[in-house]
């Protein structure tokens, strides 16, 4: 190497250059020359490594070895290679060593965070694939806050080294810049933190449907980072939010729903006021015709006759004593017509009640749990029973409240 760099220089002074520029000129040579030698022997050995080595391990059936031959770590090992070479022969290049080495210094660390964060991408696609605990408890934020620590670190050996100084007095200098590094990082911080909190609690897993109106979030978490949480709505677009507003913030997580497998119905109809009346002979005679709340009718009608006739009331006068109404049954028949419906959890709360009257009459709400818990096949069953419900209202002598339309007003 000595004896080329030497004619090169005597070819350099033989063009009237003189000796200083023909030095570097000569090393400067050197070192494109052997950067270029030092590229192929990288791109070789990447061409035969991955048409053979990596061509046969994709085909492994075992997760670990297809991951890790997935993964750009080997080869970020192999760029160490021509690196090495460079380093090696700097030494036949005298007159740009220092630069050249100072090059090399960031080179070689920017290698090395390169490799410690393909190692950490690889620790946490292993996890993923093969841990069951992966969705529950994933380290993905974590792996992140690592990568900073380590980018971090090789930043400060980069400038410590290039302007000559310890990395300490780097540090004792960040130290006096802590309050501007904690706003420049406060999102990162913050997420940290809150994503311990988060694994800690079991609060956010992969695949659970959460909801926060505030921020129109609606739908799957698709991704759990250092600084934010990445949400696809049901619509179809991403949402991404910091990570620590599900600490500070409240939100819905509707992971329990499909645990327990109930998914809640609540909803109403409003019942026209004037339709609500004691339950006359004739309609009690037709009622009893309907199977769910026969047992019901008699049992309560015996009740009824034994307090009013107890009591010595009149029962000519309608509003003397103890009477049925025809809500009240409508409300017994909606109880047993849903504790009967198969896709309706039994073990789970079933109620029909009332709730305050106001301007649209007497709302009347059922609340209940659908065993299913997909939205299309827990809206089929809702949509079920509130067909049902519209459908035997009149056979009870009950009427929905409607707002008036222009043919109510036309026909009149």
């Amino acid at each position: 190497m000595d004896y080329i760099r030497e004619k090169i220089i005597d070819i350099l002074l033989n063009l009237k250059l003189e000796l200083k520029i023909a030095e570097i000129a000569s090393d400067l040579l050197l070192f494109i020359i052997l950067i270029i030698i030092s590229l192929f022997i990288y791109l070789l050995i990447k061409l035969i490594f991955n048409q053979t080595i990596k061509k046969v391990a994709l085909k492994s059936k075992n997760l670990f070895i297809k991951a890790f031959f997935e993964n750009k770590l080997i080869l970020n090992l192999f760029k160490l290679i021509p690196v090495l070479i460079i380093q090696v022969m700097l030494k036949y290049m005298p007159s740009i060593i220092d630069f050249t080495q100072a090059l090399l210094m960031v080179v070689i660390t920017f290698l090395f965070v390169k490799i410690i964060n393909t190692t950490l991408d690889l620790i946490n696609t292993v996890y993923e694939k093969n841990h069951q605990q992966a969705g529950i408890r994933p380290i993905k934020g974590l792996i992140n806050f690592i990568k900073a620590i380590v980018v971090t670190i090789a930043l400060i050996i980069v400038i410590a080294n290039l302007i000559g100084q310890s990395p300490l007095a780097i540090l004792t200098g960040l130290g006096a810049m802590s309050a501007v590094l904690m706003l420049i990082f406060k999102d990162s911080i913050l997420g940290l933190v809150a994503g311990f909190q988060m694994s800690a609690n079991d609060l956010i897993r992969l695949g659970d449907w959460i909801e926060l109106k505030k921020y129109d979030v609606d739908g799957q978490v698709v991704d759990v980072t250092l600084t934010f949480i990445k949400v696809k709505n049901w619509d179809n677009t991403i949402v991404t939010i910091p990570a620590y507003l599900l600490i500070s913030d409240s939100f819905v997580n509707w992971r329990n729903v499909f645990k327990e497998g109930g998914r809640r119905i609540k909803r109403s109809i409003n019942i026209d006021l004037e339709s609500v009346k004691f339950c006359g002979e004739d309609l009690y005679n037709r009622l009893l015709e309907i199977e769910k709340i026969k047992p019901y009718l008699i049992e309560r009608e015996l009740e009824i006759k034994e307090y009013n006739q107890k009591h010595n009331i009149n029962v000519d006068i309608p509003i003397n004593g103890r009477r049925m109404t025809n809500l009240g049954i409508f409300r017994k028949y909606l109880t047993e017509y849903i504790k009967s419906n198969q896709n309706i959890n039994q073990n789970m709360t079933i109620l029909v009640r009332q709730l305050q009257t106001n301007n649209k009459g007497i709302p009347l709400e059922v609340y209940a749990f659908s065993n299913e818990t997909s939205i299309i096949k827990y809206e089929a069953v809702q949509a079920d029973i509130f067909d049902h419900i519209y459908a035997s209202i009149n056979y009870f002598d009950l009427k929905l409240y409607q707002e008036p339309s222009g043919n109510d007003f036309k026909n009149r």
